[in-house]
């Protein structure tokens, strides 16, 4: 008896169903109207939760970072004149504006610093740029300039760069050397820098998720704008960009601060990913609090939000100054409801 090949279609999918295959991972759900929670990434302590764009926005598609800034010689960050710790001079050479990310580890000068502020510097600017000692033993070197140490801290620490104190980031750096075993004479964070910029520290993790990555459904992987990040089952960061692009020349610094932040953490045996409830509680905690104005460009304004458990950093366009941002596009101004970048920590 010849059978129907759609009636054969059924019977394999599900015999599939029945083997407990899938051969297309389940989407999580709704994060809100502009994007979608696809199913966790788990890797012992670690779980990812990519966010998918519904509707792919573009903001922030023209925008350079640090690390293919630097070593191209188009930025340059140095000490102020005089000196001092929370301050540095940054000269952004380059056509496009630059990118920074709170928590992006840089290495000389006076001492080890991250940076402070989640913003956006204007192309052919110098300006002073909030910055975080990692390293409170040492006021001295053989050049006051930095390089790019291509990593960034793991998310407590940038938690305390966004929302708290000197004193805060130096108690989280002491905090991570003990648990690295990476403790020295001047308490530098530059050791777990290290390790992490060359995959010594949690390099297979890396290759796992990496893997993961690689089976989402190709519209999926094209319209990824940031994760929500869980360890041991507990939501501890969500990081959302305003353009895939923009993502992606983030996504593998941003996984391996994930990992840093993850590695030390004994995972709980049975403990379940978070879900699209636990997500959304931890962003509401946030988005009830007062609104702060934050660092300041001509190219951009930033603010947080300090929750009772979950604090939020944004950065936005300034609208009246979107020529400065797009010289491609001089008249185009950014969409309002559209922001570059956003970031939530837990507290």
């Amino acid at each position: 008896m010849r059978i129907h090949p759609a009636v054969l279609a059924v019977v394999s999918l599900l015999g599939c169903a029945k083997a407990g295959a899938d051969p297309k991972p389940k989407l999580e759900g709704n994060l809100d109207a502009h994007a979608r929670l696809l199913a966790p990434i788990q890797v012992q302590s670690l779980t990812l939760l990519p966010i998918a764009a519904v509707d792919a926005p573009k903001t922030g598609d023209d925008l350079l970072v640090l690390d293919e800034a630097m070593p191209k010689k188009l930025v340059s960050i140095k000490e102020v004149d005089g000196g001092s710790v929370n301050n540095l001079t940054l000269t952004n050479n380059a056509d496009k504006p630059l990118f920074l990310l709170a928590g992006e580890v840089i290495l000389g000068g006076h001492q080890d610093r991250i940076i402070g502020s989640n913003t956006i510097i204007p192309a052919k600017t110098t300006q002073s740029v909030p910055v975080f000692c990692v390293e409170h033993g040492r006021w001295s070197g053989p050049s006051t300039e930095f390089a790019t140490a291509n990593a960034l801290a793991h998310g407590r620490l940038r938690g305390k760069a966004s929302f708290d104190s000197q004193q805060d980031v130096w108690d989280e750096v002491a905090t991570k050397n003990t648990e690295r075993k990476t403790t020295s004479s001047t308490g530098t964070y530059r050791k777990v820098a290290q390790q992490e910029a060359d995959g010594t520290l949690g390099g297979e993790w890396k290759k796992q998720v990496d893997a993961a990555l690689a089976k989402l459904p190709d519209e999926d992987r094209k319209n990824l704008i940031g994760f929500a990040v869980a360890v041991d089952g507990k939501v501890a960061t969500i990081d959302r960009f305003g353009s895939p692009a923009l993502f992606g020349k983030l996504k593998d610094k941003l996984v391996r601060s994930y990992i840093t932040e993850a590695v030390d953490v004994k995972a709980t045996a049975g403990k379940a990913a978070p879900t699209v409830t636990d997500v959304k509680t931890f962003i509401a905690d946030a988005e009830k609090a007062k609104t702060e104005a934050a660092y300041e460009t001509a190219a951009a304004a930033s603010e947080l939000k300090k929750g009772s458990f979950a604090a939020k950093a944004k950065v936005m366009y300034k609208p009246a100054k979107s020529a400065g941002i797009n010289a491609a596009a001089p008249a185009a101004a950014p969409p309002a409801d559209v922001d570059v970048y956003e970031t939530y920590q837990a507290r």
